[in-house]
């Protein structure tokens, strides 16, 4: 009897998922998970992702099960683990759904010559991305380095066939099923645990926002920027775990003819246009794309970068973000923009102190996005935000937040402050102060730099840098 492994990774679903089904066509199919260290641990480590990555490989296994088979749980070096269960298992084929960063493709790289060594063939399949990223290049053959020109040969690229949702699974029971890992293991904390359960991990949960998302997805573009009003899709977990497919969600938007599903399916045309450029620059993951801006004189200022990772800069609309980032691992687009735009231009702190940050917190936290969106922000990646171009914060929040929903919602001490001083609380006099219970300075912080001296201060620093 043919057998064949279904090594999940980054796509932790049933539905529309190419290596499930490709490796679901032999006799016996082996689902398995490989906990390699850099997964739960190392720099980019994070409670909350961890515990949504638990709970939706608990899940995935219960619909395993319920399908005829179930999860085969490693530890350890794919390439010694992979290899072995193939071993127990007589299977001639390993099914993958393809990654793009460097750590994956070099992990892939060694277990396929691990594999080869038995005989057994290490099958790549496109599962993370709408179309195959590797197949999108400029008429001279090379990768695009420009979002706009990539979105329109992402347009056109080919899509594969939608992938069938295995109906019921042959399983190899004889072979050791290994065991999920603990809680205290992955580092998981009840704090942890409390926003995956309020985020909802999972393919079931992943799929009700997917759905809930097409539904609504003629007034995206008009709620998009809006944070006071908590209805964008939330997609960003279930999309960077693979409880959903992209390829599936594009589809369903592109049966709709308005500007919104348009705009919703340009972010998945951002997601590709991010792995594309890790792919064909790894060195992005620790040094900035734009090579004249290496070696950028950034601040060291402990202090103030505690102060934003806390959500204390005394800037309202910046101090909302960061606090909701830390109650729900997640944060707005728009507040992401400003947040980071804060630090790197009005603080001078260097960007990675930001993607650090995020990756810790983020239930999205993913290299490829997180990487190419702080680069763009710090204006140092590929097609990034022009350098001169600094969010104002103030202007953000009243053009974004006008009625100031989302900073009440998250800076409590300024919940009962005058709307007409809300977004410059600093400049209301004492008497409106003592009035709202928040006194600049005591209740709530002064801001920590001038917003208008530190965006001239940036400018210059960065048009010297650039020469």
């Amino acid at each position: 009897m043919s057998v064949a492994i279904a090594w999940f990774r980054r796509d932790l679903r049933m539905h529309e998922n190419p290596a499930l089904a490709a490796a679901a066509t032999a006799d016996l199919v082996v689902p398995a998970f490989c906990f390699e260290r850099g997964l739960w641990s190392g720099r980019h480590a994070s409670a909350n992702r961890n515990a949504y990555l638990r709970a939706s490989l608990a899940e995935l296994d219960a619909s395993l099960r319920a399908a005829g088979s179930r999860l085969h749980y490693r530890t350890g070096d794919p390439a010694v683990q992979i290899r072995q269960l193939a071993r127990e298992t007589g299977a001639e084929r390993v099914h993958i759904n393809r990654d793009h960063t460097a750590h994956s493709r070099a992990r892939d790289r060694r277990v396929r010559e691990a594999l080869a060594g038995d005989g057994i063939e290490l099958v790549g399949h496109a599962g993370l991305s709408c179309a195959e990223i590797a197949s999108i290049e400029t008429g001279s053959g090379g990768p695009f380095r420009v979002f706009t020109p990539f979105s329109r040969a992402w347009m056109k690229a080919d899509r594969r066939d939608p992938a069938a949702r295995p109906r019921s699974l042959g399983s190899a029971s004889a072979v050791d099923a290994g065991e999920l890992l603990s809680e205290k293991a992955m580092g998981i904390t009840a704090e942890a645990k409390r926003i995956t359960d309020s985020a909802g991990a999972g393919e079931k949960a992943g799929r009700r926002l997917m759905h809930a998302a097409v539904r609504s997805a003629a007034d995206y573009e008009r709620i998009r920027d809006l944070p006071g009003l908590d209805e964008t899709t939330r997609l960003s977990p279930p999309l960077h775990f693979g409880t959903i497919s992209p390829l599936e969600l594009e589809r369903l938007l592109a049966e709709q003819r308005s500007k919104g599903a348009a705009a919703l399916r340009r972010q998945l045309a951002w997601r590709d246009f991010w792995l594309n450029v890790i792919r064909n620059f790894p060195e992005n993951r620790t040094k900035e794309y734009d090579e004249r801006l290496r070696g950028m004189r950034w601040n060291d200022d402990p202090d103030s970068l505690r102060a934003w990772k806390r959500g204390e800069t005394g800037v309202p609309y910046v101090d909302a973000g960061m606090r909701q980032l830390l109650a729900e691992g997640w944060m707005h687009n728009r507040a992401r923009m400003a947040v980071a735009s804060y630090l790197t231009k009005n603080l001078l702190i260097d960007w990675r102190e930001g993607e650090s940050h995020f990756m810790q917190h983020l239930l999205d936290g993913d290299e490829s996005q997180n990487n190419g969106n702080w680069q763009w922000s710090a204006s140092v990646g590929a097609d990034p935000q022009p350098y001169f171009r600094v969010f104002n914060p103030i202007l953000q929040q009243q053009k974004f937040d006008p009625e100031g929903v989302y900073v009440r919602r998250w800076v409590s001490e300024l919940r009962d402050f005058p709307h007409q001083h809300l977004a410059e609380p600093w400049k209301a006099p004492e008497d409106v102060q003592r009035e709202a219970g928040c006194v600049i300075g005591k209740d709530y912080p002064q801001p920590l730099v001038d917003l208008k001296e530190s965006r001239a201060e940036a400018i210059e620093r960065f048009g010297e840098q650039r020469g």
